[in-house]
């Protein structure tokens, strides 16, 4: 595996007060990356600079509002790789009872956001002639999971913006492409465990708090690595693709193996 270097690379995370997107930023700014977190909360985001070092800076946005991420884009100056980490799970619910307000902004934060910020990054990557762009995304952007319809809709949105995109960019340089993380020991999975039997239904719940039981999720340092990897010279070629950390030639490239579950 060859040792990915970043220097003299801008690089927004967002949704790095914690989770993927904190060690995300942990890991591009040990490779030498000018690294630029994002979130709601300017403390958290002050604290994981702190705490990271290496010159991470922290600007809060609400990610879903255009003017907030103009505004953004605007302190942080010129942005080489764009990592969107930013997400919500809430609501999960049955559709037929599922929470109106909640469905809509888990659209705003986990689809509009990422497309206000690729719109907002793509100008300076374009110019450029190179830029890497990260979109987070979920295996249940398959559809297979009962009562995350907000969830499930917005990443497999957000997975067929970014083919969409790297048809548009790719042959200027600028590569798109998408990760999926396995399942993740994060405060996500925390609220996914703590949800109602009658929203989530037994079979759900009970599974996903066998996961934690059984000590098969993942840190949030394995999907940055593969992060890292996707802005390494070995995946230059990718474009327009779908990534899962728990498929074997991929949990390979970076020295995993996949988990069972």
């Amino acid at each position: 595996m060859i040792e990915t270097r970043l220097e003299g690379r801008t690089a927004l995370v967002t949704g790095a007060s914690r989770g993927i997107g904190r060690a995300t930023a942990d890991v591009l700014a040990r490779a030498g990356a000018r690294v630029i977190v994002t979130a709601r909360d300017q403390a958290q985001l002050d604290t994981v600079a702190a705490e990271i070092g290496h010159g991470v800076r922290g600007i809060a946005a609400d990610l879903s509002r255009p003017g907030e991420v103009d505004a953004l884009f605007e302190a942080a100056g010129p942005v080489d790789i764009l990592i969107n980490g930013a997400g919500v799970i809430q609501p999960i619910a049955p559709v037929a009872v599922a929470d109106r307000e909640l469905w809509w902004r888990n659209l705003e934060v986990n689809l509009y956001g990422p497309f206000l910020t690729c719109q907002a990054a793509l100008p300076h990557m374009l110019e450029a002639g190179w830029g890497r762009i990260v979109n987070v995304s979920a295996g249940v952007a398959s559809g297979r999971m009962a009562s995350w319809s907000a969830y499930s809709a917005a990443k497999a949105g957000l997975e067929t913006l970014t083919k969409v995109m790297a048809r548009e960019v790719g042959e200027r340089g600028v590569h798109v492409n998408v990760v999926r993380p396995g399942i993740v020991d994060t405060a996500m999975q925390v609220e996914i465990r703590g949800t109602s039997e009658e929203l989530f239904g037994r079979e759900n719940l009970e599974r996903y708090r066998s996961y934690k039981e059984r000590g098969v999720l993942r840190p949030a340092e394995h999907p940055a690595r593969l992060i890292l990897w996707v802005l390494s010279p070995e995946a230059d070629e990718l474009n327009g693709e779908i990534l899962a950390i728990d498929d074997p030639e991929t949990a390979a490239k970076i020295g995993l193996t996949p988990i069972a579950r």
